[in-house]
């Protein structure tokens, strides 16, 4: 990854939240999250986005338990 100055970017993604960007020139990743950004290589993305996923999943899967646990005392 070269230096931020010298880098040519392309978004590849954006919402609200996060901004995603590749460099044209070194291939680094930028992810920008506010005032946070944080520069990887592809593999690390893909590492990021694995483990975002499973965190997702599992705090859904929690969720749905809470709520299933709430619904079960509401009819006993």
């Amino acid at each position: 990854m070269s230096n931020t100055k010298d880098c040519r970017h392309e978004t590849l993604a954006y919402n609200g939240v996060a901004h995603v960007q590749r460099c044209l020139d070194c291939g680094g990743i930028s992810i920008h999250l506010g005032p946070v950004s944080v520069r990887l290589d592809d593999s690390s993305l893909e590492a990021l986005w694995a483990v975002l996923g499973e965190a997702a999943a599992e705090l859904h899967a929690r969720r749905t338990t809470e709520v299933m646990n709430v619904v079960r005392r509401g009819v006993a």
